[in-house]
């Protein structure tokens, strides 16, 4: 599918060095699109009322930027533009002063995506952490909401991989090039993401990941969304930056309590303590956000997920979030092992247990909250 035309000309815009959004505005605001800017000739645009240095620049990059070019590279990249002119462009996003002029995107961004929660937190999760991010994105994609991250290892991956596994979409926000995958080891995540969302970035193809840009992508995560919702955070965190973000744009700011011994998660705490919304479950989301529709299908699944006689149920009811050794279910339940470790069995099958490692168990992610 060929690009519309005008799309070329903010392509150009963008790709002028050291002309953001401000700048570019204020040449802007002389003409009646981007076009006409691009189109105008160097001796009319060094008339305007404007920093003669800053317009000598503009025209001198102007005329090394080869538009069809560049255009091509965009489509052999297998992305798309979504520039100011265009009314795909996200509506959260464009109430931001400092928007993009255009975004890079694989996949589809669609008007359901006016709904989004974005999941953030650290990249090196623990397997609580994981587990809530994961579990957490599914119930809430499951109302339809859209979850948004930064493709990054730890939360970020977990809450993309809950809202896939909920058949639900997803879009990444990342901090290189479109045509670049970061880290490599979610290469595969980010091909499924696109067949189910959106990968996005406001970056020149051919951006590398570099530190300086993942703050300035982190904007773009909370500008996207309705609120962002911190799962597992230590003190200092990029996490805790998406945040800052999101109070400067007025969104809403969830965080999971976390262990008071883990230094993993003591960003959460405090956030909570500095007047985040604590979040218990999913609906302590949906109700601050006025998006409490829950699905009746979801309720239905559930309550068919339930122990099926008197072993299962004592079993199930010792099995938590962390581990726990068969041995020690043997002895609190007084049920024979065989007994034990035949219904773990028929547990994992029902999707209420998984195995934690030897001869270990725990509640499976979406049977901990029924």
């Amino acid at each position: 599918m060929q690009a519309p035309p005008h799309q070329q000309y903010w392509l150009g815009l963008h790709l002028v060095p050291n002309f953001g959004v401000a700048r570019i505005s204020q040449l802007l605001a002389h003409f009646e699109s981007a076009e006409a800017l691009w189109r105008e000739p160097d001796a009319n645009l060094m008339r305007l009322n404007l920093p003669g240095n800053l317009l000598r620049q503009f025209c001198d990059a102007r005329r090394r930027i080869d538009l069809p070019q560049m255009m091509e590279a965009v489509a052999r990249a297998g992305a798309s533009l979504i520039t100011l002119d265009d009314e795909a462009y996200p509506a959260l996003l464009r109430q931001l002063s400092d928007r993009p002029l255009l975004l890079y995107v694989r996949g589809q961004l669609q008007a359901e995506d006016e709904k989004c929660l974005a999941i953030v937190g650290t990249r090196k999760a623990s397997k609580y952490g994981w587990d809530v991010a994961n579990q957490m994105a599914a119930e809430i994609a499951d109302q339809g909401i859209t979850i948004v991250s930064g493709l990054a290892q730890g939360i970020d991956a977990a809450a993309h991989r809950g809202a896939l596994g909920a058949g639900a979409r997803t879009i990444a926000l990342i901090g290189t090039g479109i045509d670049k995958v970061y880290p490599r080891e979610n290469a595969g995540l980010a091909e499924e993401i696109v067949a189910n969302g959106a990968i996005v970035s406001e970056m020149p193809l051919g951006t590398m990941p570099l530190a300086k840009n993942f703050p300035q992508r982190n904007r773009l995560i909370s500008g996207m969304s309705l609120g962002v919702l911190v799962v597992e955070a230590p003190a200092k965190s990029g996490a805790l930056n998406t945040v800052s973000h999101a109070l400067d744009q007025g969104r809403e700011v969830f965080a999971v309590p976390h262990n008071i011994f883990s230094l993993s998660g003591r960003g959460c705490n405090r956030l909570i303590q500095d007047g985040a919304k604590l979040v218990a479950d999913v609906d302590d989301i949906l109700d601050e956000l006025d998006l409490s529709h829950i699905n009746a299908q979801t309720r239905i699944t559930t309550e068919r997920l339930q122990p099926a006689n008197e072993a299962e149920d004592a079993i199930f009811e010792q099995l938590g979030a962390d581990p726990i050794h068969v041995d020690v279910i043997v002895r609190l339940t007084h049920l024979p092992t065989a007994t034990v470790t035949s219904t773990l069995t028929m547990l994992e099958l029902k999707g209420l247990a998984e195995s934690a490692g030897p001869m270990q168990y725990c509640r499976a992610p979406n049977s901990r909250r029924q």
